[in-house]
């Protein structure tokens, strides 16, 4: 199993009650198909940036999980089918101890050149 990271806005001008349907459904798909959930993060309503659907607000939530990949494509095809889900994301997480860090791989600020602003080349 791999861990995955997903982010889904729900449509906010829909109950409260129909919201938190909307997230345990999401939860229920992953637990069904044997994931774990790991932690899971809501941001509760934001304005959105854009207006999706005609909609000016939406309902964040992110899911930390554990899967196979057949539940994460599961579940994209349920969300692509559900009306109120306006948008999701799903990344593969790479926990950071897991990550070996390389400082000799490190760019130091000495090493980045400016960018001149007028002829829009380096210096």
């Amino acid at each position: 199993m791999r861990q995955y990271e997903t982010m889904v806005i729900i449509d906010a001008m829909i109950s409260d009650d129909a919201i938190n349907a909307e997230v345990e459904n999401i939860g229920a798909m992953i637990t069904n198909g044997g994931g774990e959930i790991l932690r899971r993060d809501d941001w509760g309503k934001r304005k959105l940036a854009y207006s999706i659907k005609k909609r000016q607000h939406g309902y964040y939530v992110i899911f930390y999980y554990k899967a196979e990949a057949s539940v994460v494509a599961n579940m994209e095809a349920a969300l692509k089918l559900n009306d109120n889900a306006l948008r999701w994301m799903t990344l593969a997480d790479y926990p950071m101890s897991e990550i070996v860090y390389d400082q000799n791989l490190a760019q130091t600020t000495e090493d980045i050149v400016p960018v001149d602003a007028e002829d829009g080349e380096a210096e």
